[in-house]
């Protein structure tokens, strides 16, 4: 009884934090990301306090548990150490601030608070994926997270579009001061939103993709039941479409194509797994077909934006953008200038090709951003972490003889993130890093055998 009441608290604590995170602006302020930080750590040291007297909480034991926290908690002690580190480490900035007579007590980072900050809310995004594996693990609880991804991208938005119809800019009780012509919710970002919205259509569409093989698969004699079943996709294909309006009208062409992407990746993974693959041609054409429907369903908003002044720093100037960040790389490929600091070393990289834009806080590329900020094997650490993760749930989607359709899920968001995070910071956005971690633990999670079952469902 301890150990189910346990397990409810966890799934409503994990459920409760996904669905306020957005608000308000994505969390992405120190206020916000702060007090997400410190309700992943009690839930953590809950859990793990309890699990030590009730070992059934501990659902994923063994090196499949291990090696992505043993990696992950080599990146977080990387960041740590950014913030201090020994004297001939440290930036080559503390040289010319002693020179100005500054305190003369260094860093390997630009900015020690900032990268103690990214490390808190790495280890919080940790925190979460722990959480969600070890909850998911259980295949009523799998469930019950995926639907309240599903319901959260729901309700915000159902929030964004209620904002479209009245014309109203704000975001909650803050003025909306940029993308005025675009829905973008409780974001800031149009694509912040897009991805957020995104990472809740796949899941919603893998839901009912599990649902109606489930039916096709289960004997006649529980017709009823699969009448009733398919009544229920059907009402999540409607939350989708839903939030595909929402996702249409941010006008986010990255967003867009990102999404139709995942959504295309996790169609093929379906048909993987049930040896349904049909030609190299038709995969790709189908591909490219899911992604245009979504881009060519955005209208001439989105593929007739005009690229004026406030928007030239964000696209415009791009190439720009990454080239000066691959200077910076460059400069400190292998300690970086601090996780969490680009805003403040970036302005010793700017030059007048950027017209008069004053500060630049993001490279508008996540990857190139944090191998500068954290150094190059920073980010291949990152990249093997994210990406076994990914494997082994593509991997355990054709191995499982149930619920296969969880991973395909983690499969297909990774794809969708990794994509978008090319030309754009959605994943550095706590509110999203959230949802993802939430649905990469609880597809990998499901990604190994649990034993029983009778029949191959999704």
């Amino acid at each position: 009884m301890i150990t189910f009441l346990v397990d409810r608290f966890m799934l409503f604590s994990l459920l409760l934090i996904m669905a306020l995170a957005p608000l308000p602006l994505g969390s992405n302020r120190p206020a916000s990301w702060s007090l997400v930080a410190l309700a992943v750590g009690g839930l953590i040291i809950a859990w793990g306090l309890l699990a030590s007297v009730r070992p059934t909480l501990f659902r994923l034991q063994g090196r499949d548990a291990i090696w992505p926290a043993l990696l992950w908690g080599l990146v977080i002690v990387w960041l740590l150490f950014q913030a201090s580190g020994p004297q001939f480490l440290w930036h080559p900035f503390w040289d010319l601030a002693a020179g100005l007579g500054e305190p003369t007590r260094g860093a390997i980072s630009v900015a020690p608070f900032d990268t103690g900050s990214t490390a808190m809310r790495m280890m919080a995004y940790g925190g979460i994926f722990w959480l969600a594996v070890q909850t998911g693990r259980d295949s009523d609880n799998a469930h019950a997270l995926s639907l309240g991804v599903l319901l959260v991208g729901l309700f915000y938005a159902l929030y964004g579009l209620a904002n479209e119809m009245l014309g109203t800019d704000s975001i909650l009780w803050f003025e909306k001061w940029a993308y005025l012509d675009a829905l973008t919710s409780t974001f800031v970002n149009r694509n912040s939103f897009a991805t957020f919205a995104g990472l809740s259509m796949v899941t919603g569409l893998g839901m009912a993709l599990r649902i109606l093989r489930r039916d096709e698969v289960e004997p006649i004699i529980r017709k009823r039941r699969t009448d009733l079943s398919r009544v229920g996709a059907g009402l999540i294909l409607i939350a989708v479409a839903i939030i595909g309006v929402a996702l249409v009208l941010t006008h986010s062409r990255a967003g867009l194509f990102s999404t139709g992407v995942g959504m295309a990746t996790l169609v093929v993974a379906h048909l993987w797994r049930w040896r349904r693959i049909p030609g190299w041609g038709m995969v790709a054409g189908g591909a490219v077909l899911a992604a245009s429907v979504l881009l060519f369903a955005a209208g001439t908003g989105t593929f007739e934006r005009k690229v004026d002044k406030a928007e030239a720093g964000e696209l415009g100037g791009r190439t720009w953008l990454f080239q000066r960040t691959i200077s910076a790389i460059a400069d400190e490929p292998l300690t970086g200038h601090g996780a969490g600091a680009f805003e403040s070393y970036f302005q010793r990289y700017k030059n007048a090709d950027f017209g008069g834009v004053y500060s630049i806080s993001k490279a508008h590329n996540s990857y190139l951003e944090f191998a500068a900020d954290a150094g190059i094997p920073a980010l291949i650490l990152v990249v093997v972490v994210i990406g076994g993760i990914a494997l082994s749930s593509l991997a355990g989607m054709r191995r499982r003889k149930q619920d296969a359709s969880y991973p395909a899920i983690g499969f297909a968001a990774t794809a969708l993130v990794a994509l978008h995070s090319l030309v754009d910071f959605s994943l550095q956005i706590p509110a999203v890093a959230i949802m993802y971690a939430t649905i990469l633990g609880i597809g990998y999670a499901q990604a190994f055998p649990t034993g029983g079952g009778r029949h191959n469902r999704l």
